[in-house]
């Protein structure tokens, strides 16, 4: 009973209690101490997008959004930690951002089962070991091995990024792949931008989606617990390679 005491303490109701300011850590895209998530198709970019915006954040403005450097947790799921440092560092380049500026520490995450209770308890003592104020996750799906469709199994790994985010002031971006669209699939709801149960929507304060147009154009659609935002659309310079990758511009 006092284990249960200590880990949900009574709040007595205060009528001048005032409520937490929403901060962006990006402005209009990320915010401050919440969950994050970014969706689109394989090879839409939103991987190198994110990435792109992680460097620049160091800088205070990225794709000329106001943003806050933060210090990351970066678990790649799918590309080795070789591949990200190394588009990190072209990306630094190409933003005329020093290379020490940023504080970026990469864990190789596939196979990691964050299903299981023990392990989000590692994850969580590493990041608190290590004062991390931010967890990046990409993709979502290759960090655990639960049933995507089952809100149930879903709702424990949510849940606990939800505790995180609240006790702790975690930011927490989550890069998930989307379903395949039919003729009558609703795009303008956000539930129809992430692969898998809705929980995954539902515990999103923001969200983004990356619609490639073309080749050289992608548009960012924004929703999430605030009013509505218009697409974003960015110039995506880069290309089949990783010398050839000019990155992103408005």
């Amino acid at each position: 009973m006092q284990h249960f005491k200590s880990l949900y303490p009574l709040t007595k109701y205060d009528p001048n209690m005032k409520p937490n300011p929403t901060r962006w850590l990006i402005d209009d895209l990320w915010q401050l101490g919440k969950i994050n998530g970014m969706a689109g198709f394989e090879k839409s970019g939103k991987s190198r997008l994110m990435n792109w915006l992680l460097v620049g954040m160091s800088a205070g403005v990225v794709l000329g959004l106001a943003s806050l450097p933060k210090k990351i947790l970066y678990l790649c799921g799918e590309e080795t930690k070789e591949q990200v440092n190394a588009r990190i560092l072209k990306y630094a380049e190409l933003q005329g951002i020093p290379k020490t500026q940023f504080d970026i520490t990469f864990i190789e995450a596939a196979a990691m089962r964050l299903d299981h209770k023990s392990q989000r308890d590692g994850l969580l003592e590493t990041i608190k070991d290590n004062d991390f104020e931010m967890l990046v996750i990409d993709p979502l799906r290759r960090v655990h091995a639960a049933d995507e469709n089952d809100n149930t199994t879903m709702s424990g790994i949510f849940n606990d990024f939800r505790k995180w985010s609240n006790t702790m002031g975690l930011t927490i971006v989550l890069v998930h792949h989307t379903a395949k669209i039919g003729m009558d699939t609703d795009m303008t709801r956000m539930a129809s931008w992430f692969r898998g149960a809705t929980d995954l929507p539902a515990i999103l304060d923001t969200a983004q989606y990356v619609d490639r147009l073309n080749k050289t154009t992608i548009e960012i659609h924004r929703q999430g617990r605030f009013p509505p935002l218009a697409k974003l659309r960015i110039t995506d310079l880069g290309g089949t390679k990783l010398n050839d990758d000019k990155g992103f511009q408005i």
